[in-house]
């Protein structure tokens, strides 16, 4: 099987949080012991390399954009290939008494990033405690993976944080995408990596869809139509699960906190409109249960107590999920690719799909799968797109299941017990008895499971967020345990049914409700009431595919 790479773009302050959550699991996952032969493909998101020092680099194929100050310690070409060289005295040609130097304060790396940095032995920092959820700030503060110099691009014109020139409406991304940093040089470097694959099957894309990166990914994907049209492109627009202004305390910041929340609201009409034209296939993801007119109660999971008000922990939860249902495209030993998994869920023009997750999938310790889920009480999973549940009828999933061993399954035939009069007893493997759980669990509904046997590697910087009863590998005991999970089971689905629909009806009524003639920063970036009109018909006619009379 060939590599079929993919590359991945990134845009935006919290999709970099989940993307280097992304990165520093996959690479945490990497093998490098002869006889532990990995399932998954890493060359599909990864590329091989030498750096200007003649050693060997393995680096996310990746590019990914943020503001001014957005990086805080990492230098923009990265850390791996070195810092870019200054010229020696003897080589510039100016007056040195008539130059004035300006130094900017470089930003205090965390204590994480300086213990790497100075480890001989990088196992004894990942083995360290650190408080990650004082240390954060950015997502470069945890990050553990090493890039190309070629992947972090900055937005100049727009600092992190600034609350006077915010990088906050549509037309501001489409804006800054028309000039000579993205129009030419980012879209060679797009080139460049795609010139380096010798099977390039498409897209991975998170970006920020409720800011200016809205705009901006949106014109990427324009022009990724353009020149790639035969390749697939997969969108994950992501939605904080809290906002700093929905802790208001005044009746001023109340109102403020509304008129941002309507900002956002229409940004985020304006690119499902987008992504919806222009990709294959877009999944919304967040872990607050409304994500648009403010995002709402976070959702919670099993085992799992985390702060949804910190990107970091948030982010992480998403990760988890992207990592695991992306693996069915990613495996050495199958022969699905990015396409098949966009022509499976998008049907009928169902360009939009939603994602479930179980985190962790905990098996009470010494239980077998077969008795986990005749057990189970409620759906497998939750939801983790916004303002959408999962349905139980009338469903194309994809599900993917990690971290379950085949020994796990189901006991042996001369100690099986009431599990031989079970009718799951049959199945022989993991990936049998859970499409088996949903055909009779769910009418009417095509399911395709994939099993996975690594589970997901959770060690630091990944959030201590779980509960102290699992074990090292991520099992539940009934006793407060010395060891924190270094892996966890986990469950994650991709589905497409009428709940969708459901959530964009939602979308298109909370938006029309806005008064668009009131927002004068989308009318002088060049959007018309005329073309708001139209995207919010067109994402109500994108609710009609969704009825049931249009699938199965």
């Amino acid at each position: 099987m060939g590599t079929r790479e993919i590359l991945t773009l990134q845009f935006g302050q919290y999709s970099n949080f989940i993307g280097t959550h992304w990165w520093n699991l996959q690479e945490a996952g990497f093998t490098y012991k002869s006889d532990d032969i990995s399932e998954i493909n890493h060359d599909t998101l990864y590329r091989e390399g030498v750096s200007p020092r003649r050693e060997v680099t393995f680096t996310p194929r990746l590019l990914s954009v943020d503001l001014r100050d957005g990086l805080k310690a990492l230098p923009e070409v990265g850390e791996l290939y070195g810092g870019l060289q200054l010229p020696s005295t003897s080589e510039l040609n100016w007056n040195e008494n008539a130059v004035e130097v300006k130094k900017e304060d470089c930003d205090d790396k965390s204590q994480f990033l300086k213990d790497l940095a100075g480890a001989s032995n990088v196992e004894e920092v990942l083995n360290k405690d650190y408080d990650f959820e004082r240390d954060v700030t950015v997502w470069s503060d945890y990050l553990y993976s090493r890039f190309h110099p070629r992947t972090v691009n900055v937005v100049k014109q727009f600092e992190y944080g600034n609350v006077n020139t915010p990088f906050d409406v549509f037309p501001l991304g489409k804006e800054v995408w028309k000039t000579e940093q993205f129009e030419e040089d980012f879209t060679d470097k797009i080139r460049n990596y795609v010139e380096e694959c010798d099977s390039f099957q498409g897209f991975h894309m998170l970006t920020d869809c409720t800011n200016a990166f809205a705009g901006m990914s949106s014109s990427c994907l324009e022009y990724l139509q353009d020149e790639y049209e035969r390749k697939s492109v997969l969108v994950f627009p992501v939605i904080p699960s809290h906002f700093p202004d929905n802790d208001y305390e005044t009746e001023k910041e109340r109102q403020d906190s509304l008129m941002s929340d309507s900002i956002r609201l229409m940004n985020l009409a304006l690119s499902y409109n987008a992504y919806n034209e222009f990709s294959s296939l877009f999944i919304p993801l967040c872990t607050s249960e409304k994500g648009f007119r403010q995002p709402g109660l976070k959702r919670s999971f099993h085992n799992t107590e985390y702060n949804h008000k910190l990107p970091y922990h948030s982010s992480a939860i998403l990760a988890s999920a992207l990592d695991t249902f992306t693996l069915k495209h990613r495996l050495k030993t199958s022969g699905f690719n990015l396409v098949d998994l966009c022509v499976d869920l998008n049907m009928v023009g169902r360009k939009c799909a939603s994602a479930s997750l179980c985190f962790p999938f905990c098996i009470n310790k010494n239980v077998d799968l077969i008795d986990c889920l005749d057990q189970w009480d409620g759906p497998l999973t939750k939801s983790i797109t916004p303002s959408c549940e999962i349905g139980t009828d009338r469903q194309m999933q994809h599900i993917t299941i990690r971290g379950i061993p085949e020994s796990r399954l189901k006991g042996p035939p001369h100690n099986a017990e009431k599990q031989r009069d079970l009718p799951a007893f049959k199945c022989k493997t993991v990936s049998e008895m859970l499409t088996f759980y949903y055909q009779c669990t769910q009418y009417a509904s095509a399911t395709n499971v994939t099993s996975v046997q690594k589970a997901l590697p959770v060690k630091t910087p990944f959030p201590k967020f779980f509960n102290q009863k699992l074990d090292f590998t991520g099992n539940f005991t009934n006793s407060e345990q010395l060891s924190k999970p270094e892996s966890i089971p986990v469950l994650a689905g991709l589905h497409t049914g009428a709940e969708i629909g459901v959530m964009l009806e939602k979308l298109h009524t909370e938006t029309r409700k806005i008064k668009f003639k009131r927002f004068n920063a989308f009318i002088s970036g060049g959007i018309e009431n005329d073309d708001f009109e139209e995207c919010l018909d067109n994402i109500f006619t994108l609710r009609e595919n969704y009825e049931d009379n249009y699938f199965l």
